[in-house]
């Protein structure tokens, strides 16, 4: 495949999981959160937008709303839901030649259907609806596309996007380690809560929270498991230009299969750092190294 098409493919994977990503945190964190104000309400705010790698700039307003208009639709924010839609939409377009006319047609109108504004109190109906479109887009390539380079370029985009995010979000201080209560809604914020439910019933503590969102290999939001996709597709399709970055992957991947469960609580702060760090790492060297190259990705 040409790289500017890898590029655009690999792209429009990121952004959509971005977008369902972001979907998640703020329908949690902000939208259905109970009301907290003062220097809990700026804790919350700063944290989401360090999550979504928003600058947190001096004197910028850390309040509920304010960071819901910026983190959802502020097509200025570099981080927002609006920007990874077009993102997508625009990518999209861009590799015409090798995505579906479904895929496409898919985040056209998404695109053409993103509001400019949230009416008071429908905020969780807004971020369902981008939960939902993020879904049918990866419904569609995961049902139609071949399991070429195409289907993994647009795997690895999504794989490093998830788990740098849920990275960061183990790194951060909405998450209190020693809380269970804490672990449910960083569960619930990486769409892991249900899974883990019925996987190890009500009133679990916090320490098999911890195994099942870094450790399980077997759920697709653990980062164990997203570690693994990734370095599964980038070995499938640029192994010899990014070695150094899969050298980084792979050591991320045995360092987490390494720990036991019971070290996940104690362990999830600083693999969480390195993880994100990974992920921007390899994100990085496909940009400089194969995307950016003039030939084909190979």
């Amino acid at each position: 495949m040409l790289s500017r098409l890898a590029g655009s493919v690999f792209r429009v994977g990121a952004a959509v999981e971005r977008a369902d990503v972001l979907a998640r945190l703020l329908d949690v964190y902000l939208a259905r959160a109970e009301p907290v104000a003062g220097a809990e309400e700026q804790t919350v705010c700063r944290e989401l937008r360090r999550v979504a790698g928003a600058v947190v700039r001096p004197g910028i307003v850390l309040d509920r709303v304010t960071t819901l208009e910026s983190l959802a639709l502020d097509r200025h924010e570099p981080a927002s839901i609006a920007t990874a839609v077009a993102v997508a939409r625009d990518d999209a377009r861009r590799a015409r030649d090798v995505v579906s006319t479904e895929l496409w047609d898919c985040l056209n109108v998404t695109r053409s259907r993103m509001p400019r504004k949230i009416a008071g109190g429908r905020e969780h109906e807004f971020l369902g609806w981008v939960r939902e479109r993020s879904a049918l887009a990866i419904g569609v390539v995961e049902a139609d596309a071949s399991r070429d380079e195409v289907w993994e370029f647009f795997t690895l985009g999504r794989s490093l996007a998830r788990c740098a995010a849920t990275a960061k979000l183990l790194a951060s201080d909405l998450l209190v380690p020693e809380s269970a209560s804490s672990w449910g809604t960083a569960l619930r914020a990486c769409g892991a809560g249900e899974a883990f439910q019925r996987a190890t019933g009500s009133g679990a503590p916090a320490s098999d929270a911890a195994a099942f969102l870094l450790l399980d290999d077997r759920s697709p939001r653990s980062v164990l498991f997203l570690t693994l996709r990734a370095e599964e597709c980038l070995e499938d399709v640029a192994p010899a230009v990014v070695t150094e970055a899969l050298d980084d992957l792979r050591g991320a991947r045995r360092a987490l299969q390494a720990l036991a469960p019971a070290e996940a609580i104690d362990a999830a702060r600083a693999a969480g750092r390195r993880l994100a760090e990974v992920a921007d790492r390899v994100a990085g060297a496909l940009d400089a190294r194969v995307f950016a190259a003039a030939g084909p990705t190979r």
